[in-house]
């Protein structure tokens, strides 16, 4: 599909702005500029890493809570994060989990998951995504980003270290 001028432009000066001055050697100038334009080409394509991730976010349920604990779930390989929401007809004792991206070979997970952690006895707002398993037959909350709203006064570390594990075992 053929890029607006506008569009193009655009690429073409933010290639300018990634490559720097031209400086002595124009030749290598004008190919780390192809390179650059080339990257951002493809960053701006629909089908980029990048526009999954935008896609994804959009399509996530936002809502806020403490985070209680972060525990390992070894059966999933995942973060287990246990949440105290408001009550609801699906939560009625306000205790929600959500699970992180599998964390095996995962360095990306994996410091998710101690952000995660240093936050525990926080309110937080979370972006949270609904997965299901390769055959379908499991749905999945994946918890995708996190944003510190502040220390819960109310927050009791053990009280929220059983009641994220009482959930594991359901």
């Amino acid at each position: 599909m053929a890029l607006e001028t506008k569009d193009r432009n655009e690429i073409i000066l933010a290639a300018v702005n990634m490559t720097g001055p031209v400086g002595e050697d124009l030749v290598d100038w004008n190919t780390r500029l192809r390179a650059n334009t080339k990257k951002l080409t493809i960053l701006l394509g629909e089908n980029s890493n990048l526009a999954k991730t935008i896609e994804m976010v959009q399509g996530c349920k936002v809502f806020s809570g403490t985070v209680l604990h972060v525990a390992k779930e070894a059966s999933s390989k995942r973060g287990f994060v246990g949440l105290k929401t408001t009550p609801s007809k699906f939560n009625e004792d306000g205790v929600e989990s959500v699970r992180t991206e599998i964390t095996e070979n995962n360095p990306e997970a994996l410091e998710f998951c101690r952000q995660i952690r240093s936050l525990e006895g926080h309110r937080v707002l979370v972006w949270v995504e609904m997965q299901t398993n390769e055959d379908a037959t499991r749905k999945f909350r994946i918890l995708q980003h996190i944003e510190d709203l502040g220390i819960d006064p109310d927050y009791d570390a053990a009280e929220g270290k059983a009641l994220t594990k009482a959930k594991m075992r359901k």
